[in-house]
């Protein structure tokens, strides 16, 4: 999965979409290009309430002498999680979903003979389970890391899979989305780790369509970034792709 994604609704309306109390007074701006070590909402399920709170994307393992590796912990592969010394003592208590109203991925393509990557936009399948009113739901793991004055500072990771026949088309791997009932299971108090949510994720719950190159660089925000392109390139079928996820 990509490196950046959007959140154009406030903590309010992610509040509503997933039933959950605000615990956090920060009100994050809206941002249509959402980058690594941004500060980021997510849901956790505390006292059999799903919160929702502001952490840094991009984990910060409690054993890390500072905070230089956060933009490269921004993902986590399901299949390996459970046994990655930076993953695997957070997969029994410090679950969390991570909301996002849409992706981007890039795919190799080739355009007017010269090599480009290519972004795409996914989003929610309508009416497919895995569309909270406009969110997706990303299972993800969270952390709390301490400087040496005892300041913390709380961080995330998204969860990733293979990806399905649809996702394939651009890239080979997804952010593990997670239904209604997903969320409940993933947020529960049980030890043992619902992974098995990361498996079988239809074809209906993404839905994706081309847009701008604008969105390569990070400091690029605007809502514009969302709008369909028409797809001039050419596949690029000698070359991986790359990915942050």
């Amino acid at each position: 999965m990509c490196g950046r994604y959007v959140r154009k609704t406030g903590a309010l309306e992610i509040a509503n979409a997933f039933s959950a109390v605000a615990i956090s007074r920060a009100e994050l701006s809206l941002n249509f290009n959402i980058s690594p070590t941004s500060d980021v909402y997510v849901l956790r399920g505390v006292e059999g309430l799903v919160q929702l709170d502001v952490m840094s994307w991009g984990l910060v393992p409690v054993w890390a002498k500072d905070v230089s590796r956060a933009a490269s912990l921004i993902n986590a592969r399901s299949e390996s999680v459970a046994e990655k010394p930076s993953f695997r003592n957070l997969i029994s208590r410090h679950r969390c979903v991570m909301p996002m109203n849409a992706y981007y991925e890039w795919k190799p393509m080739r355009k007017s003979g010269k090599a480009m990557k290519q972004p795409f936009a996914f989003f929610p399948g309508k009416e497919s389970g895995y569309d909270h009113k406009s969110h997706f739901a990303v299972a993800s793991l969270w952390s709390t890391w301490r400087d040496v004055d005892g300041r913390e500072l709380n961080t995330c990771v998204a969860l990733t899979t293979e990806a399905n026949e649809r996702v394939s088309q651009v890239h080979n791997r997804m952010p593990v989305l997670l239904t209604q009932d997903g969320i409940a299971q993933w947020l529960s108090e049980d030890v043992v780790a619902p992974l098995h949510l990361a498996q079988g994720i239809p074809d209906e719950a993404v839905s994706y369509y081309p847009v701008s190159t604008e969105v390569n660089n990070a400091r690029n925000h605007g809502p514009h970034l969302l709008q369909e392109i028409s797809l001039s390139a050419e596949p690029e079928v000698d070359e991986k792709p790359e990915t942050l996820f």
